[in-house]
This record gives structure tokens, C-alpha cells and sequence, in this order.
């Protein structure tokens, strides 16, 4: 589930960057009808799935069976060292690791709590930028629709002085979120190439190649070894009792 929708996020993060460029600035003419309003549909429809990623996603933090991110987030000092020794592995070019990769990764955690809350943000301001389209606060749905947007969004004009401030958040915002895809791709290399944890793997392929040292080879190997003298041992036995059954006493 965590690869569809890492791919979905990714693929709606780069549809609503291409088409919010174009709405800031139409850069190329099309000969199709109502260009403008299919691209500012397109950007609309990209966004909710977007929104609602962030909400299972934010669902899974807290309540997942498995494995619960909220649990790296937490204030305690084994999460705040590792966050910390993780930074410092990554500022220092790998000079210096004491801490265990293999583990959950606090910073990693700390990334995605940024990329939602810079979603967040762009989902208040182009709800506001949205209804302002709307003429007469109607829409095709009724009068409910923009009187929702407007009570749940109108504090951004108020905060951000107005709408062109509004458009100039969101607009900047956009460019945070490509930047930190690029800061994601960047530290998910890291994790592969250096730290060796396979994380590029997992989100293609879906399993993670994990090193193995010699002292776990040996062990298996010891393991493996007495087990298959423990079952020659019993096929032994069994055939002994076998013979012994097949012996005429009288």
C-alpha cells in the first residue's frame, strides 16, 4: 500500500506543478478548446488526491497495524539521538554513524511531517484561490459549496494580506515541495548507497536487500548444518527401527 502511494503522490506532485505553472503563466498556445479550464481541472482534480494521500497517509501515522511512524516522532531522547546522529552522519559525509540504519530513521519521519504540512498549507490557499472563481457565490452544487470553501479558507486573505498574497504563498510553496523532492531523492540515495538499507528497492521492486555480516553467515551456516544432521540422525533411526520390526524372533 505504501508504494502506491508514494507513486500517486509523486505522480500528482509533478501534474500539479506542470499545470500550476501554467495557470501562473500559460507558456505555450494549444489548439484546444478551453484549454484554461481543463488544465485548472486537471490541477483541481490532482490536488484532492493529493489531500486525500496526505489524510490516509496521516491515518496510517497513527493507527497502522504494522509499523506506526508517529512512534519515531515522539519526544523521547532515543529518538531525539538518533535524529540527531543521523543529521550529523549526512552533514559530516558519513565521517561519523552511531546509530543503527537498519532502524526506523527519526529524520526520515521528520521529512514527510514537512511535506505534509506544506501540502496542507497549498490545500487552504488554492481552495481560496478556487473560490474565488466563483461568480456570485454559486455553483453548480448549490450555494453550500463556495459558503464551505469561504468559511474554511477565508482566513488565508486575512493572514496572508489578501489575495495576491494568498496566490504568492501558494505559488512559493510550490516551489518548497519540488524542493523537497529533491532533498527526498537525495537522502533515499543515501540511504541506499551509503548506508546500504536498499530503500530505492523497496518502492520499485517491494522487498529490501539487507546486509548480512560474517558472524550471521556462520550462524546460519551452524544452524543449517545441525539441522540436517538432526533429521540424517532420525532418517538413521527410523530405518534401524524398521529393520528391527522386519527381524523373525522365532
Amino acid at each position: 500500500m505504501w508504494r502506491w502511494i508514494h507513486w500517486i503522490d509523486a505522480g500528482c506532485i509533478l501534474v500539479c506543478a506542470f499545470t500550476g505553472l501554467f495557470i501562473a503563466n500559460p507558456f505555450f498556445v494549444a489548439h484546444i478548446q478551453y484549454v484554461m479550464a481543463w488544465d485548472v481541472a486537471i490541477h483541481l482534480y490532482a490536488a484532492v488526491i493529493l489531500d486525500v494521500s496526505v489524510v490516509i497517509i496521516a491515518y496510517l501515522y497513527l493507527f497502522s497495524r504494522n509499523e506506526r511512524e508517529i512512534n519515531q516522532l515522539r519526544p523521547t531522547r532515543e529518538n531525539w539521538t538518533n535524529l540527531m546522529e543521523a543529521f550529523l552522519n549526512v552533514a559530516t559525509l558519513n565521517r561519523r554513524k552511531r546509530f543503527d540504519s537498519s532502524k526506523p530513521d527519526p529524520l526520515n519521519a521528520l521529512f514527510f511531517v514537512l511535506l505534509h504540512a506544506l501540502v496542507i498549507l497549498q490545500l487552504f490557499t488554492g481552495l481560496q484561490l478556487y473560490v474565488e472563481g466563483f461568480s456570485g457565490n454559486m455553483s453548480s452544487v448549490g450555494a453550500w459549496w463556495p459558503g464551505l470553501l469561504h468559511f474554511t479558507t477565508d482566513w488565508t486573505t486575512a493572514v496572508m494580506g489578501g489575495s495576491v498574497g494568498v496566490r504568492m504563498v501558494h505559488y512559493a510553496t510550490m516551489w518548497f515541495v519540488l524542493s523537497w523532492v529533491v532533498l527526498h531523492i537525495y537522502y533515499e540515495w543515501w540511504r541506499t548507497v551509503v548506508w546500504k538499507e536498499s530503500d530505492i528497492a523497496i518502492m520499485f521492486g517491494g522487498y529490501k536487500y539487507a546486509p548480512v555480516s560474517s558472524q550471521e553467515v556462520a550462524a546460519d551456516t551452524a544452524s543449517s548444518t545441525g539441522a540436517q544432521t538432526s533429521s540424517s540422525l532420525l532418517d538413521a533411526s527410523e530405518t534401524s527401527t524398521g529393520e528391527d520390526r522386519g527381524v523373525d524372533v522365532n
